[in-house]
């Protein structure tokens, strides 16, 4: 005897078969996808190099580096370079913070877990330090204009970084 079934019965399950297995899925505790998700860097280096007119060897030059990675999980890294060379005088702080960030309309917090730092000088070399750092938590107000991204503090001033590409 061959068995008949309603089309009410089977479209249904048709439609949630569909939707488990072809449709894009999100897991269970996903962060929700931002703007600011991916890697921002800004930086300026000197057009001006010392060299030595006794050795003829150049010093590195003066300038600055700094960029932040937003990652999907809701984690996030600063970089942070600054260098300044006088005569044959070279003095570095470089950072590394690391941390979570939450992002809540047009604000992003960030909540350093790490920030590591080192301070070099190579004409004083008794003042180079190494430290964690302090961990300080930041707010900013940001927006993304195209593939410039505009951090704005409490104080007013802002930042911008261009977005890396992937």
């Amino acid at each position: 005897m061959a068995r008949t079934y309603s089309l009410d019965l089977i479209a249904p399950g048709l439609v949630a078969l569909v939707c488990v297995f072809l449709l894009p899925q999100s897991q269970a505790g996903d962060p929700p996808q931002t703007p600011l998700a991916g890697r921002w860097t800004s930086g300026r280096i000197s057009t001006i190099q010392y060299r030595d007119a006794y050795t003829g060897v150049s010093k590195p030059p003066s300038g600055n580096h700094f960029s932040y990675e937003f990652r999907p999980d809701g984690t996030y890294s600063f970089t942070g370079l600054i260098q300044s060379t006088v005569y044959h005088c070279t003095t570095s702080m470089f950072a590394q913070e690391t941390g979570r960030y939450q992002v809540s309309g047009s604000a992003v917090s960030l909540e350093p877990e790490k920030n590591p730092y080192k301070l070099m000088n190579n004409c004083a070399p008794s003042s180079n330090k190494e430290g964690p750092g302090k961990l300080i938590p930041k707010k900013y107000q940001f927006r993304v204009e195209g593939s410039t991204l505009v951090l704005t503090g409490d104080d007013g001033s802002s930042s911008q970084f261009r977005r890396e590409a992937q």
